[in-house]
């Protein structure tokens, strides 16, 4: 099984690309989870049911979005043992920190094969971001993977390299996947990345 944690600023489109990237590795046969602080608050289209004792919509078959029902540490092991997802996504809530819902997901008691972090940058605001909350942007690009710079067909070449290197200077070794969602650019090199992760999501 994968965990994947998707973090970023409001605004940058880490809701959008996490439904997006949940609905194809369901028509892949991948089953998959993702879980948000309140399904209602995401704005996915379907009813809502009750499932597993979780509230929760199901975008595709093999697909399902669901609210934190209790803890962190509760839904992940609902959505690994009953639900028996492959892959899951976590949508951090409010301003915490990947590093901190890194220790929950370890002291979780789930087993898993991969797990990775992106953060989701918006282009056209990443620089503004980061000089009022250096602090907080910086935390957010050192504890993970992949940086996916969205929006980029908001700006020009020049502002989407100033964002790359402001990135690899705060995390060097962070792979950088440049992509719009709104136009469906990148997504594909995303959803690839995942799927490389050896079998983890299979």
């Amino acid at each position: 099984m994968m965990i994947c944690l998707i973090s970023g600023f409001l605004g940058s489109g880490k809701t959008t690309l996490m439904i997006e990237l949940g609905k194809r590795l369901g028509s892949k046969g991948i089953r998959t989870a993702i879980i948000v602080n309140e399904v209602g608050e995401v704005g996915v289209d379907g009813a809502l049911i009750n499932r597993y004792g979780l509230n929760s919509v199901e975008l595709t078959e093999g697909c399902i979005c669901c609210s934190l029902s209790g803890s962190l540490q509760n839904t992940l092991r609902v959505v690994s043992n009953d639900y028996k997802a492959d892959a899951i996504f976590i949508e951090p809530t409010g301003i915490a920190l990947p590093s901190k819902i890194d220790k929950i997901i370890r002291t979780s008691m789930v087993e898993y094969d991969a797990k990775l972090g992106i953060c989701v940058v918006d282009a056209y605001r990443a620089t503004k971001i980061y000089r009022e909350a250096e602090l907080f942007f910086r935390r957010q690009i050192e504890d993970v993977n992949i940086v996916a710079v969205n929006k980029i067909d908001l700006v020009d070449e020049a502002r989407i390299k100033e964002v790359e290197d402001l990135v690899t200077g705060l995390n060097p070794k962070v792979q950088l996947v440049r992509m719009s969602a709104r136009e469906d650019k990148g997504v594909d090199h995303l959803e690839s990345m995942l799927l490389g992760q050896s079998g983890a999501v299979r």
